[in-house]
């Protein structure tokens, strides 16, 4: 444990980053390259030498973003998990190595947590019959402790990093401080205000929630809200938030025991693993569809498996509400993409052109772009399409992860030596965490080696009066 708190300076924390993107990614390519040239007798030793090599700087890459804390370590966090994002090359080494941000991030000391704690709710006595000085879970913003109030309520109690706030302040600076200085090159390969436009929009939006994540009272009302919401169904359950007892900076909610994901994924059996599937994809999708909000951060260690068949929902601090508008958009344009699948007329498939591009602004696109979005798109909603159980694999998630590196790869550099940058079009922002969770939820799935019947579990709004299916041919 580290026993001080998280260091801000934006000076040093881009200086941290620098060592990942400048020295490990680098070498880590330099490394594979020796093992593919090496001669064919030398090929053991090099492969050999690059193991110890990538197995060396994945603990390094572990200990650099666990230490950072805040938006380092939950994009450490997210590449741990979605398939695709660390070449296959590299994946075995850094994402299981990674892995371990997910459930056993670096924690502070006892000595540097304390005074948070008590600068915000009073001595530790004084609410707690008893507490655990060492930490069960530790995450991007805050580690969590075991405790017991004085009426003899098991909690957890959810501590922010000291200086963590403003170690995320110095990320986010850094972000933009990159894009300014990117605007006079991104210029020169081609992208026009438009584009530079819709990233300062992307951005802001990323901004906006991260820093909502720092304000555990606000995410204290959503874990109540979203109890409240779903407080009809038996099978999910949200721990209880005892708010007296919180603040902005310390959040005290009931303790739930359970197992992790990859708990169940590793010892349950097929149909355990479905069941567990089809319960996340309906509320999930009862979340999107009748809600009209969802959790934005489908991280592994967010759900928990007491054991009674449940499923328990936790950390609700990056919570996405869809403006009215965009639920309106989302829903015609999966309705229109299901009747079209379904029926196979040119006319059905014409009606959802014409959707998708109004409703993601694609419309002023050159038809070669639109292909290009509207085949991802498609690819995405392919749970959705596909009317019988969806097998998700960590090959489903890591080719749609291909399919856009593959695009972007053709449209910047297919057309000369100079990259080119296509002018992108000015989806609105609100979508950027709604693909978020798509690819994260996926890629949970993909974990638990679930098989869901997606299209079934959609709400019945959706699915009513879909023409017949065409014919087999």
């Amino acid at each position: 444990m580290s026993d001080t708190k998280v260091g801000s300076s934006r000076l040093g924390r881009l200086t941290r980053l620098g060592w990942l993107g400048g020295r490990a990614l680098p070498t880590a390519w330099k490394q594979l390259k020796g093992v593919v040239d090496a001669p064919e007798g030398g090929r053991g030793r090099a492969a050999e030498r690059f193991a110890k090599k990538h197995a060396d700087l994945a603990d390094k890459a572990f200990r650099t973003l666990g230490d950072m804390k805040g938006v380092a370590l939950k994009v450490g966090q997210m590449i741990s998990y979605m398939d695709g994002v660390v070449p296959p090359e590299l994946s075995g080494l850094y994402q299981d190595v990674l892995s371990r941000l997910q459930h056993a991030a670096p924690a502070l000391r006892w000595s540097a947590i304390r005074p948070v704690l008590e600068a915000e709710i009073g001595p530790v006595e004084r609410t707690f019959a008893s507490f655990e000085e060492a930490p069960f879970a530790a995450a991007s913003i805050g580690q969590v402790h075991r405790a017991v109030l004085r009426d003899g309520a098991a909690v957890a109690v959810k501590i922010q990093y000291p200086g963590v706030d403003r170690a995320m302040r110095s990320d986010l600076k850094n972000a933009e401080l990159f894009q300014t200085m990117a605007t006079p090159f991104m210029s020169v390969i081609g992208a026009g205000k438009a584009t530079r436009k819709y990233m300062r929009e992307v951005m802001a939006e990323v901004q906006a929630r991260l820093l909502e994540e720092l304000d555990y009272e606000r995410e204290a009302a959503m874990q109540e809200r979203f109890r409240a919401l779903l407080a009809g169904d038996a099978e999910v359950r949200v721990p209880r938030v005892f708010t007296a007892s919180s603040s902005r900076k310390v959040l005290v909610s009931e303790l739930i025991v359970g197992r992790s994901l990859q708990d169940v994924a590793d010892a349950d059996d097929q149909a355990a693993r479905d069941r567990y599937g089809r319960i996340l994809t309906r509320t999930l999708l009862h979340c999107l569809h009748v809600l009209g909000l969802f959790n934005a951060d489908p991280h592994p260690g967010n759900y928990l498996f007491p054991g009674d068949g449940s499923v328990c929902l936790l950390d609700f601090g990056c919570v996405k509400e869809i403006p009215g508008w965009m639920r309106d958009d989302m829903e015609r344009n999966l309705r229109l993409a299901l009747a079209a699948t379904r029926s196979g007329a040119d006319a059905d498939w014409t009606a959802f052109d014409r959707q998708l591009g109004r409703a993601l602004r694609l419309d002023a696109l050159d038809p070669q772009l639109f292909r290009i979005y509207r085949e991802f798109y498609l690819y995405v909603l392919r749970p959705a399409l596909t009317e019988g159980p969806f097998d998700f694999t960590s090959a489903y998630t890591r080719e749609s992860f291909d399919r856009v590196f593959e695009a972007v790869r053709d449209q910047v550099f297919g057309k000369g030596v100079m990259p080119r940058v296509p002018e992108v079009p000015p989806i609105p922002p609100d979508y950027t965490f709604l693909n978020r969770v798509q690819w994260g939820f996926y890629s949970i799935l993909a974990i638990l080696r679930a098989q869901v019947d997606w299209h079934a579990l959609l709400p019945a709004t959706l699915r009513d009066g879909l023409p017949e299916a065409a014919p087999a041919r």
